[in-house]
């Protein structure tokens, strides 16, 4: 069974876990998608993080403010948390530690299942630690490495990210998610346990997407430790000959193979014509 995965154009229904991230434009837009992401783990009975930017006091009345949520805000199941507060850093920085946030929010979960709830689901604006190239480097390998999680554990998030702050480089963390908004990336690589691969690619790479392939790959490639890198393409709709060649590449100096599954006679056609060596597409066995 393949992971659920969707361009989406509403955060409600994603029950009773999934890994989304929403590239938005004001305030007004990340409250709403915050609110129907809340008020399907509510009911789901998960514990409920939200980060965001600003005082818990203002965050707290932002929650009240939110249909089917206020009603909850005493009861224990959501805490509020100014989004300074919500990450961990590396000492003396504002860039994320991958690790030692992965593990604290491990901790939440374990806290959240040993009293009573089914999950957790976090709800947090990601955009004051994805400003910089060296942020979006530590930020990528957390989305990773989380989203891995979140493939096997009841943990869901929501990712919110500022576009109108952070322009294309949003794209950068948002590609790394199964569920993504309407219009802001134009492919995913997220984590698939199920179909026995190290990720899986859905959506498109064309030309206009060749340098943010290229940045994602030089990303979390390091995070595999294999010798052959499986990727299950059969939710990709197109790649193009110039990406083929750079997974050639990669995997040429990373001295390793990478092993596409798809169904998509193109893509076998043009590894045989381009004369790949590291790169092969095969049928996924049943």
């Amino acid at each position: 069974m393949m992971r659920a995965q969707a361009v989406l154009d509403s955060a409600a229904g994603l029950a009773p876990f999934g890994h989304v991230a929403w590239g938005y434009q004001n305030r007004a837009e990340f409250l709403s998608r915050a609110a129907e992401y809340i008020a399907d783990g509510l009911r789901q009975n998960q514990f409920i993080v939200y980060a965001a930017q600003g005082t818990r006091e203002t965050l707290r009345a932002e929650l009240a403010a939110m249909p089917g949520v206020g009603e909850y805000l005493g009861s224990g199941r959501i805490t509020a948390i100014p989004a300074q507060d919500y990450f961990v850093y590396l000492s003396g920085s504002d860039v994320v530690d991958a690790d030692a946030a992965l593990a604290r929010y491990l901790s939440v979960l374990e806290w959240a299942i040993a009293n009573g709830y089914t999950g957790v689901r976090a709800i947090a604006n990601v955009t004051p630690v994805a400003r910089t190239a060296v942020q979006r480097d530590a930020l990528a390998r957390l989305e990773y490495l989380i989203d891995q999680r979140m493939a096997v554990l009841p943990v869901a998030a929501l990712c919110a990210y500022d576009t109108g702050v952070l322009g294309a480089a949003a794209e950068e963390l948002i590609c790394l998610h199964p569920f993504v908004s309407e219009g802001s990336v134009k492919f995913r690589l997220y984590a698939d346990p199920d179909a026995d691969v190290d990720f899986a690619l859905a959506g498109e790479i064309d030309a206009s997407a060749d340098a943010l392939f290229e940045t994602t790959l030089r990303r979390v490639w390091p995070l595999e430790s294999g010798h052959t890198l499986r990727i299950d393409a059969q939710r990709l709709t197109f790649i193009s000959h110039q990406q083929l060649v750079m997974l050639e590449e990669r995997a040429r100096e990373q001295d390793s193979k990478v092993q596409l599954w798809t169904e998509q006679p193109v893509i076998n056609r043009l590894v045989d014509v381009l004369g790949l060596r590291h790169v092969r597409a095969d049928a996924k066995p049943v």
